[in-house]
């Protein structure tokens, strides 16, 4: 019987800052063959780049509950708790989500959460779509579970001239043990970009987990894992070009 560690998410950063420099020469040079935009349920206007055959949205999604207002349970003896013994988020905390973070990163969301958050006609990539663009972007091993590849995460961070996927170091919002509670925070913002995908893991029977894309900034690999459906982070949306 599997149970996801919470720590998953955690990455190694001794051993990520010494990852830079990929070489990415041979890669192929890819570009938006179409482009347009699409609203979300809350009238936020994203704009968004076809690479193959998937229509991918280019800033982060800004939609859905605030990662504070929605509940969440372990499973386990832990009950969630944010910044006191009351469970209470100081109004800076939340000031800074609002006024700072999402205009910057977008919004940070749970696995139900993110799923829910598409439009009419678009969804949450399943792991095969992250795939898919892995494999436009060059990639051979996209099957693997870890870092794959090398120079994709660079291709997938392009703006202007380049892909323009414009993928972001938002870091993820991560539940961390603390004195027998959970405390909920960011971390690795502006080091790690973190992404779901809409595809779980079966072999988990224990709680809801998704596989999910994480890469980290100067280096060129895209890393595959899993994790618990409970924690936070970005979210693009995609949809199959035939379809627009």
């Amino acid at each position: 019987m599997k149970k996801i560690i919470y720590y998953l998410l955690l990455p190694l950063v001794a051993l990520a800052v010494s990852a830079c420099g990929d070489d990415d020469d041979n890669l192929p040079e890819v570009k938006p063959a179409d482009r347009g935009t699409v609203t979300d349920d809350e009238g936020n206007v994203y704009e968004w780049v076809r690479i193959g055959d998937l229509l991918w949205t280019t800033t982060n999604a800004n939609n859905g509950p605030d990662v504070w207002d929605f509940d969440y349970y372990d499973g386990s003896s832990w009950q969630p708790t944010y910044s006191d013994s009351y469970g209470r988020v100081p109004s800076s905390r939340k000031k800074y989500m609002n006024n700072t973070y999402r205009p910057k990163y977008g919004n940070q969301m749970n696995y139900a959460n993110a799923v829910a958050s598409a439009p009419e006609g678009w969804r949450l990539p399943s792991d095969e779509d992250w795939k898919n663009l892995e494999r436009c972007l060059g990639m051979t091993d996209v099957d693997n579970i870890g870092a794959r590849g090398d120079g994709q995460a660079f291709r997938m961070q392009e703006g202007e001239g380049g892909t323009e996927l414009a993928l972001l170091p938002g870091g993820a919002f991560i539940f961390e043990p603390i004195y027998g509670w959970i405390e909920l925070n960011i971390r690795f913002e502006e080091v790690y970009g973190y992404y779901w995908t809409s595809t779980l893991d079966p072999s988990y029977i224990d709680e809801e987990t998704a596989y999910f894309r994480k890469f980290l900034v100067g280096q060129g690999q895209v890393w595959r894992e899993r994790t618990s459906g409970q924690q936070c982070m970005s979210v693009r949306w995609c949809r199959d070009a035939s379809s627009n």
